[in-house]
């Protein structure tokens, strides 16, 4: 025989079945290309340089994790398609004289020249758009430094190795296929599944109690710190009753339908039901994917481009002023710290405003009530409940409040005033040890912060008569205490200011003034909104970016999937459509009401994925709350246009791919 024939053979083959062949190579051309381009971005070393790559350089490579896996998954499912509608053409090629072993070399062939195929495009695609993805990300990341992307050798080796590992375990599962099944079994193979199924009342309660537990569980969860813990045990339960529905409760529905005699002995009831029962047993897998793949296409989408664009009222709750200089009264030259800032304004041309300075003095306790009890946690000992439960206050001498706000106040010995970040003190008395005070006003602002929905505990601002009073309060929190925050100085002085200018400017003032004020004390504490950008733009914008990627990917894998389901129902309704002319059903009709089951199956999972979006709403703003994105109203809009575009999205997959179904069923 011809050393030519098995490789002749294969290519026929892929060349015969290119109607599926086609898009499961773009498939693993894309799984590639999308690999490499986050490795060679990950590993890029001029992202090491700069400010925030550290927590960008992590969520690239948690991106690298969830795209392996994503594409064994896939092309693992999609593999197992391609041998399930070509078992026939095997099992014709081992009655006409060919051993299993001529069909494995055939098989490895075929195998081979996808894998060429596939890496040589893949590799060459990543390399190309490579640059184009890292200019994105660095656009979004807010990195200005002209950093260069080279070919990446280590990637193309790195992927090259996972791919040809995963080609390489697709063979060897078509081998165990072929060589584990009998002939005849492979020529009916793609005739499995015509017996009716049965219904599961079980898998069908199965479903429904587990769908009831990740939506109880979304919709019950207060905390956002526990939101992001319980997000993955709701997202199991949600995966296992959508998976359980599709397979039996659908089934179980349907069978309940047939057995309703007035409903289902009409004509159009009695094909519709019938035929969605075979398609649902024989497509409901297919279908959860899908609909879990939307599903997470939604919710990736939504929560990073939410997280994005509500960036800069987060970074206002971190930082209710743009600089500020907190350091010991006693032992900070603040008179210093004010030259430095006028002279370095003036050099780098920008403006201050807003400038606030005042004593304070800061500790955390425990609220029971009016009473605040000391802190006694121990840094081993921080848990999500200390976390919850604990109170940030803040002690400000009247002097100067009434400076700061132009006003004129009073205050006897045992009297205070009190702001509240979150929400307001309730109690008409506020207790530190032994010291009671009478709340004689609950404030609506201050000067240095705002108002605003705190994630965990709370923030009060406590404005006290003098500074006596302040150490005085002070002591009394720190009496007990055994760690160094008890022989730190009671009473701070804070420096504060907004800036305003061109975005470079203002850069070179916060480097300058960081460089003396650090050279003049090294203790001081410094805080720069401006400087904190870069870290943030890199986890908002690497975030936005792989959600982005992540989204396109699902989005891809969903596409090819909707696309191998119509070839399916097309194989199969081209024999029920002739069988159904046969009994007396017009052509029109038949096309009619196959079309009707269609449409119905393959915008059930959308529906599906729309529902849990929807459930797993409050559960997503929790999440989010984590990160400071309070913004519901954003979250909504951001979650509405993501769900209307992926619904016109999928409409017009469904579409497109509708023609290959129609021309095979005329």
């Amino acid at each position: 025989m011809n050393k030519f024939f098995y490789p002749k053979l294969a290519l026929v083959n892929l060349k015969k079945n290119g109607n599926t062949y086609i898009p499961y190579i773009l498939t693993c051309i894309g799984s590639i290309m999308a690999f490499y381009t986050i490795v060679s971005i990950q590993s890029n070393k001029g992202l090491d340089a700069m400010q925030g790559s550290e927590s960008l350089k992590i969520l690239l490579f948690l991106g690298i994790i969830v795209i392996g896996i994503f594409a064994v998954i896939f092309l693992f499912y999609t593999n197992s398609f391609l041998i399930k509608r070509r078992k026939k053409e095997l099992g014709l090629y081992s009655i006409l004289g060919m051993e299993k072993k001529h069909i494995a070399r055939v098989l490895f062939y075929e195998t081979l020249f996808v894998t060429v195929i596939s890496l040589s495009l893949g590799l060459l695609g990543g390399v190309l758009i490579g640059k184009l993805m890292f200019l994105i990300l660095l656009n979004l990341a807010h990195i200005k430094s002209p950093l260069t992307f080279k070919i990446d050798q280590m990637g193309l080796l790195y992927t090259t190795v996972v791919f040809l590992a995963i080609f390489g375990l697709t063979l060897l599962t078509n081998f165990l296929q072929v060589k584990l099944t009998n002939p005849i079994d492979l020529l009916r193979g793609g005739e499995h599944g015509e017996k009716e199924p049965k219904s599961s009342w079980l898998m069908t309660l199965i479903g429904v109690i587990s769908l009831g537990i990740g939506y109880a569980i979304a919709l019950s969860v207060q905390d956002p710190i526990e939101a992001i813990l319980l997000f993955f045990v709701a997202v199991i339960f949600v995966i296992i009753g959508t998976y359980a529905l599709f397979t039996a409760g659908s089934v179980t529905l349907l069978k309940c339908l047939k057995k309703n005699k007035k409903f289902y002995y009409q004509s159009r009831n009695f094909i519709s039901v019938s035929g969605m029962i075979y398609r649902m047993k024989q497509n409901a897998v297919g279908l959860a994917n899908i609909c879990i793949l939307s599903t997470m296409v939604l919710v990736t989408i939504s929560t990073t481009v939410s997280l994005y664009i509500g960036q800069e009222s987060m970074r206002r709750d971190y930082y209710p002023m743009d600089v500020s200089f907190i350091g010991a009264a006693e032992t900070t030259d603040f008179s210093e710290i004010e030259k430095i800032v006028v002279a370095e304004k003036t050099s780098a041309k920008v403006e201050t405003t807003n400038e606030l300075s005042f004593d304070m003095s800061t500790f955390t306790a425990f609220k029971e009530g009016s009473h605040f009890l000391p802190d006694m946690v121990t840094d081993e000992n921080l848990d999500l409940t200390y976390y919850n439960t604990i109170s940030k206050i803040t002690t400000v001498p009247l002097e100067d409040y009434n400076r700061m706000t132009n006003q004129n106040k009073t205050l006897a010995e045992n009297e205070v005033m009190i702001f509240s970040a979150g929400e307001n003190y309730q109690e008409q008395t506020v207790v530190f040890g032994e010291n009671l005070f009478l709340v004689v006003e609950q404030l609506e602002s201050v000067p240095m912060d705002f108002k605003k929905k705190l994630i965990t505990g709370n923030s009060y601002y406590i404005i006290v008569n003098d500074e006596q009073m302040m150490s005085t309060i002070y002591t009394a929190m720190n009496a007990n205490k055994d760690n160094a925050d008890s022989e730190s100085p009671a009473i701070h002085h804070a420096m504060m200011f907004n800036l305003s200018g061109s975005e470079d400017n203002i850069n070179h003032f916060s480097k300058q003034v960081r460089a003396s004020v650090s050279q003049l004390n090294p203790d001081i504490e410094i805080r720069n909104i401006y400087e904190s950008l870069a870290e943030l733009y890199g986890i908002f914008g690497g975030f936005l970016f792989l959600g982005v990627f992540l989204g396109s990917l699902f989005m891809m894998a969903t596409v090819l999937i909707i696309y191998f389901k119509q070839i399916s129902e097309g194989y199969e309704d081209s024999e029920r459509f002739v069988i159904m002319q046969k009994v007396g059903m017009d052509k029109t009709e038949v096309k009619k009401t196959i079309g009707k089951q269609i449409l119905m199956v393959f915008f059930l999972p959308l529906a599906g994925a729309i529902i849990h979006v929807a459930f797993a709403f409050p559960v997503i703003t929790k999440m989010l709350a984590a990160f400071r994105l309070t913004n519901i109203p954003l979250i909504l809009l951001c979650t509405l246009v993501g769900v209307v575009v992926y619904a016109l999205v999928y409409t017009g997959v469904y579409l497109l791919t509708a023609r290959s179904y129609y021309k095979m069923i005329h």
